[in-house]
Order: structure tokens, then sequence, then C-alpha cells
């Protein structure tokens, strides 16, 4: 719901384009943004009509989850599923991954040449070709979300078998393989690796069997180039005749934060750059059929942004009707659902008859901001309690339930998405600042190891804004988990407002105060400052004092103040309670409380008015909280 833009932009990439490279798309969203969902629905829409894979990288399972490989032969077997019309073959690929069987590097060079030539040609035999082939599958067939049957921990030895049976039987049928050895436009393919160098085949298939265990990062990378290209060549080459293809093959990779993701995605770009950047490059001369969509967080765009040229970025509410399709990747930041989204997926529930659905929307809508998996997660807890829909009792809802609802953001923060504890520790701990500047404040008293370097201060769809905001939903499910803490806490509530209160201005000074419980004194000092200000500038500090809602606060007459003020101290006392409430406390659901809670709001600000020169902006901001 509410993708329709994000999903027509890639509708408008899968097509064929005139000769034109496709852009890596990279879909940008915090945890439970629903990406996942979305790359699914894109499957779901190509599967059947172009090769698609989804690549899970998260499946991965061992130690070889740096470097692109299990990614690659993911996606290579994915695709090989195929579809009507497509005919695609994997030679050069297969090739490499035959090469990195081999493991001479301590012997004679020229001895381990000879064992090399021995070992492919062993595998042109169709047995050992197939065998080795159905391991492949095994080992990394589980991470292509279209060959894994739903819910099964790993591929079946008989649809793997079957999967390696129509590999083999495809290059025997595209003449890659011939009777008796590889063709010579495979084989010859490795000297130059379609990016003009100038290199002997079994020099280079001999050079990646010794370099692609090595940890070091300069040779894992020369390793991830050449696989890569391998990729690109087999399916150029192999769709280069293919007639009337109407779209390009389709690799969706969710969740590209991960190393291998990473890497792989770093890779691709890499490489056709450099057969771009050829002069009279023969392989350039062929079509790129491959798009490529991926999910992240943030690590992998910042990453690229590090790297490559600045990429067109859009948010996904605000994506044109019609996006030139330039540079090597796009960067689209999904958008949380609208208040109509929510009004409609709220439909979908069964509530009782004498309730309309507006009235559950809407204070979901304001608790959630349309955040897809906790919207999901409140309206099923409320149809599961009917007894809290007469007043929609979201207080009661969240009620020790802070922390599940935290769980996605923290989830997405750890590149293998497992819950770390002490990043969900911190996370509670830094909602108490206004902002990811304050928020340094905090470091000391964050759980080790979180410090300044960890995706929890740098993550850029955690951190929203010009200035740097916690997500709405996240800073309050943050403060009311901090307000549970025991007093005695190395970070308890009072410890976290003291500390951010030494290092701040003078609006946030009077905003932590004001949480540590020193209404009075903070109204003194905006009543004195009044008279110096214009009102305006006033109104906007108090704005920023006011701009956190404090969830300790649940009593009506603890938010208003029992007593009726009689001075401008007292009717701004009354405002730092009742402003809070009404602007940013979406447990605030009641109907006579609000109605209450307003009409002290317009009292007071019409009475503050005659203490400055200019009472027109108290006059107007009175007129807020008519009923």
């Amino acid at each position: 719901m509410g993708r329709s833009s994000l999903l027509n932009l890639i509708n408008e990439m899968v097509p064929v384009a005139d000769g034109q490279t496709t852009p890596v798309l990279v879909i940008e969203g915090c945890g439970g943004s629903g990406r996942t969902r979305l790359l699914t629905k894109i499957a779901e829409e190509w599967q059947g009509k172009t090769p698609t894979v989804l690549v899970r990288p998260l499946e991965l399972d061992g130690d070889d989850d740096s470097a692109v490989r299990p990614v690659l032969a993911a996606a290579m077997l994915g695709l090989s599923v195929g579809a009507p019309g497509y005919n695609i073959s994997f030679p050069r690929v297969i090739l490499a991954h035959i090469a990195m069987q081999e493991n001479d590097a301590d012997i004679n060079p020229d001895v381990a040449l000879v064992r090399l030539r021995e070992r492919i040609n062993t595998y042109t035999d169709r047995t050992a070709l197939t065998a080795f082939l159905t391991r492949l599958v095994e080992a990394v067939g589980a991470l292509a979300g279209n060959i894994k049957f739903p819910g099964a921990a790993e591929i079946a030895p008989d649809t793997a078998r079957g999967i390696a049976e129509a590999i083999v039987m495809r290059l025997q049928r595209s003449t890659w393989l011939v009777k008796r050895t590889w063709s010579s436009q495979v084989w010859s393919w490795f000297g130059h690796q379609g990016q003009g160098l100038s290199t002997e085949p079994e020099n280079a298939l001999l050079r990646l069997a010794r370099q692609y265990r090595s940890e070091d990062a300069d040779i894992r990378r020369d390793v991830d180039d050449l696989l890569v290209a391998a990729l690109l060549a087999d399916l150029r080459y192999g769709l280069a005749n293919a007639a009337n293809r109407p779209a390009n093959v389709v690799v969706l990779l969710d969740d590209a934060d991960t190393a291998a993701a990473r890497s792989f995605v770093r890779s691709l770009i890499r490489v056709r750059r450099a057969i771009a950047d050829i002069p009279r490059n023969p392989e350039s001369a062929l079509p790129d059929p491959l798009t490529i969509v991926t999910t992240s967080g943030g690590l992998l765009a910042g990453e690229l942004a590090a790297e490559q040229p600045a990429a067109q970025h859009w948010d996904e509410t605000e994506l044109p009707g019609t996006v030139r399709l330039s540079g090597s990747w796009l960067r689209v930041s999904t958008a949380d659902l609208s208040r109509d989204n929510v009004f409609q997926l709220t439909k979908g529930f069964d509530w009782p008859d004498h309730i309309g659905t507006g009235r559950i929307a809407s204070p979901v809508y304001r608790l959630t901001r349309g955040h897809p998996q906790s919207t999901e997660f409140v309206l099923k807890r409320l149809q599961a309690q009917p007894s809290w829909l007469n007043t929609v009792d979201l207080d009661q809802l969240l009620h020790g339930v802070e922390d599940t609802l935290l769980l996605p953001f923290v989830r997405a923060l750890d590149e293998k998405r497992v819950v770390n504890p002490a990043l969900l520790t911190a996370l509670i701990t830094l909602s108490a600042a206004r902002n990811r500047q304050e928020a340094g404040a905090l470091t000391t008293l964050l759980p080790a190891p979180v410090g300044r370097d960890s995706q929890l201060f740098t993550s850029p769809t955690l951190w929203i804004g010009r200035d740097g905001r916690l997500r709405p939903l996240v800073r309050y499910l943050g403060m009311r988990a901090l307000s549970r803490r025991p007093a005695d806490d190395d970070a308890s509530w009072t410890v976290v407002f003291e500390t951010l209160r030494a290092n701040t201005d003078t609006a946030g000074r009077l905003h932590h105060d004001r949480m540590l419980g020193h209404r009075d004194q903070v109204a003194a000092e905006l009543a004195e400052l009044r008279g110096g200000m214009r009102c305006a500038d006033w109104l906007a500090l108090l704005d920023e004092v006011t701009a956190t809602v404090d969830p300790r606060e649940r009593d009506i007459d603890v938010i208003r103040g029992v007593d009726q003020p009689s001075t401008s101290v007292g009717h701004i006392a009354r405002l730092l309670g009742v402003i809070p409430a009404l602007d940013h406390d979406p447990c605030l659901t009641v109907p006579a409380d609000i109605k209450i809670l307003r009409a002290h709001a317009r009292h007071s600000f019409t009475r503050i008015a005659d203490d400055g020169d200019d009472p027109l902006p108290c006059l107007l901001r009175a007129d807020r909280y008519q009923d």
C-alpha cells in the first residue's frame, strides 16, 4: 500500500532500453518499512516474464560472507530458472567456480597449471559437471528465493540435481561447452575479461584459484571484479541475439547492507564503469541486460556515495512521473504510509459496528506516523483487545511492548539483522536527545561497545530531517522505556537529562529542566524572557522547550496543574504541561480530556498576550486551540 510510484519506477527500469545500462536502484528505509515485501511484490510481478531472482544474503552461513561469490552464485542459479523465450547459460561463471576448487597455492606454478587444465577438462564430462553444479546449488541455492521452497531450510537434493542438469543441458545446447573442451570464446574471455586486458587465460584462471581464499582487501576486490565481470559477460553474450527481448533480467538483492551484498553491488558498478571507459570496446557494444534493485538501511548507500559520483536521490513521495535513468546508481528513500493509507489499512480489519474507521485510524496514525510494521502491529493488537477501543487506549496498548516495537529499528542497525541488546539499550538512552548532535553528549552513558562510530549514530534512516532528529515513533517509544528505568541505573532518566542539560544551549537547558520536573522554574525564566523578546521569537522558544512530551505525565490534573493560575508565570507553567500533551502525546485520545486541555491552552495564550507590545502572535496561537 502506498508504493505505486516506486513500483512504477521499477517497472520502467526492467523493460529493455535502447542500448542503455540500467542504474542500480537502492531503496533505502528504516527497519520495518516494508522493503522486503516490496521486493517480493516485484518478484511476483516479473517472475515468468523474464529471468528474475530474489537473493537473500542473510541466508549466508559460514566464513565466506564478505566476498561476492555466494551472492553471485545465488543470482546465477536463480536466473537459470529462466522464463519463456530466454535461454541463459553461465559458462564463464561456472568455469571460474571450477577454477576456484583448486587449492595448489604452495606447489610449483607449472605443476599447478597442469593440474588446473586437468580439472577443467574433467568438467567437460556431463556427469562430472552435473555433480559439481549440484553441490553448488546445495551450497548457495538457499539464497535464491525463487528456487528455495517456502519454509525449507535448504534445497532438496532432487531439486538441486534437477537445476544442475538444466544448467548443463543449456550449456551444451548453446555450444559454450563442446564435447572435449570449453569454447574458445569462453576460454579467451578470461584473457581480456571485457576490459582490454592482455593475460593468458590459463594464467588468469590459475591466479583466481590462488587468490580467491585471500583475506587481503585488494586481492578480494580483484577476485570480486573478475567474478562479476564473468556474470555480466555471460548475460551480455547469452542474450545478444535474443530476438524481440522485451525485458532485462532482474536481480532483487534484499538486505544489501550485508558485507557480501555490498561487495557485489560495488563490484558491479566498478566493472560496468571499467567496461564503458575503454574506447571501442566490443563488450560495450553488447547491451547490458541486467536490472538490479537492492534494499538498504543506509550503509550501502553511504559506501556508494563515498566512491561514486552523486546519485539521483528522491523521497518516495516526490518521485517524478518519468525518471531519467542516468548514472551508475539511483537512490530512493521509502516513505511511511500516509494518513489515507492508514485509514484504508484500518478498513481491512473487523471492528465493532458502533465504531467508525476514522476513530481508530486517526490516533493510530498519530502514534506510528505511518511506519508500516508498527501500524500493522498496533491495529492487530487493538483488534485483539476490544475493551481498548472505546477511547482507543494506546497507553494501555503500549504498556510493556515498547521494546518489541523498537526491535525492527534496532535489528536494521546490525549487518546480520540480529537484535543487539546493547544497541537497544543505547537507543533508549539516546531517545532523550532532541537531535543527533545533542545525542553525542550521551556517549559516555552507552553500554560497550556502542560508540560514535556505531550505525546507531550514523544511520540516515533512523535520524531524519535537516537537524537529524530521531523518528518520532522511535523517540516516543524510547522515552517511555527510559522512564521505566530504575532511579539507581547508570543511565536513568535523571542522569540522562542532567547530562544533556550540561551540554546544550538555552532552549535545550530549559527543555531538559522541564523534563527533570522543574516546571515552575522554567516558567519563571520564560516569563522573564517574555518582556524582552518579540512575541514570535518567544513562541519559537516555547515550542522548542515543549517539543517533547513527558510520558510519565498521564493524569490530566498533573498535565494541567491543579490550581487555577493567576499570574503570567502560572499560565506559562500550565502551558508547559498542556502544549506537549496536546501537540506531541499520541496517547492523549480521550475526547473530554482533549477538550479541557484545549480550553486551557486557549485561555493561557490569551492571558499572556498582554505581557508584551505585540500580542497578535499569542492571540493567533490561542486560535489554534479552538474546538
